[in-house]
């Protein structure tokens, strides 16, 4: 299995057995020495709009700094945007009646991107709050982080911080051999390329995976015939599959075909990320309109 395919990499990071990997691999992007994590819900939903989100991962550090780590795959047009909606449901979402707004904690937003994303040539850039005339900061409360995997050949000896270079040649690799290097490169790397394999060996995880492979080749190539036909719907179809609204409405539709192969809950659940309720909605929907 890739790491860079969404469902994978869900299953590796967010894995309490490999919560050491995922800290180290955090401690190599932000510089929050991280001791400890909480691994939280996935979910999240959004008071005033009733909007859901579902993360890749999402973890409190032992500071109280939340952290959401995002694999995104297809470029979407708005990911600026996205990226902030997501990053302030979060922020707002540690609010609780009566609590003062010192007590705010900062919030940290990851995306690893499989495109191109910026017009520069590093691969890490950080966002914060500052005057733009005078470079002040405004808060450490936001921060958010992309990562462009395409860039990452391209530093493969060069790049200085080390230890991020190797865990993005681990995630970007295009093959077991490119897995293996970088796996003898650090302990943590070195676990979650054998945590990987092993969760590789396990047949539910590999139709799992495979029906996630299956599912981007095609939304892929669907888009990709969109754009050559110049066919407004078949932007519009690309749109509603998730490529423009979001990942929550991809995953809403890899669990329509999941269900339409007759999969059972569990193994729904597993793979996109959705809850039972939201699940039994779709299955509702599907049976009053068959």
């Amino acid at each position: 299995m890739s790491p860079k395919n969404d469902f994978a990499f869900r299953l590796l990071f967010s894995d309490p057995q490999c919560k050491d990997v995922l800290i180290d691999l955090l401690n190599t992007i932000i510089p929050e020495n991280i001791q400890d994590l909480h691994l939280l819900d996935t979910h999240l939903l959004c008071s005033a709009t009733q909007r859901e989100g579902i993360l890749d991962i999402r973890a409190r550090t032992d500071a109280k700094v939340q952290i959401n780590v995002e694999m995104q795959l297809h470029n979407l047009p708005a990911m600026d945007k996205r990226t902030l909606y997501y990053w302030a449901i979060m922020y707002i979402d540690q609010f609780l009646p009566g609590q003062k707004y010192h007590e705010l904690n900062k919030t940290i937003t990851i995306n690893l991107l499989d495109y191109y994303l910026l017009p520069v040539d590093d691969l890490h850039t950080c966002f914060h709050v500052h005057d733009s005339k005078y470079d002040i900061r405004l808060s450490d409360a936001l921060e958010i982080h992309f990562l462009e995997l395409p860039k990452v050949h391209r530093y493969a000896h060069s790049y200085e911080n080390k230890d991020l270079i190797n865990w993005l040649k681990f995630i970007n690799a295009r093959n077991e051999e490119e897995l293996y290097m970088a796996a003898e490169t650090k302990p943590p790397i070195k676990k979650a390329f054998e945590t990987l394999k092993a969760m590789s060996r396990n047949e539910e995880n590999k139709r799992l995976y495979e029906a996630r492979e299956i599912f981007l080749s095609d939304q892929a190539t669907r888009v990709y015939a969109a754009k050559e036909e110049g066919r407004v719907e078949g932007i519009e179809e690309g749109r509603k599959e998730g490529i423009e609204e979001g990942r929550e409405e991809e995953r809403i539709t890899f669990a329509r075909n999941l269900i339409s192969l007759g999969m059972d809950d569990e193994f729904i659940m597993k793979a996109t990320g959705l809850n039972k309720p939201d699940l039994d909605s779709l299955k509702n929907t599907r049976n009053s309109n068959p």
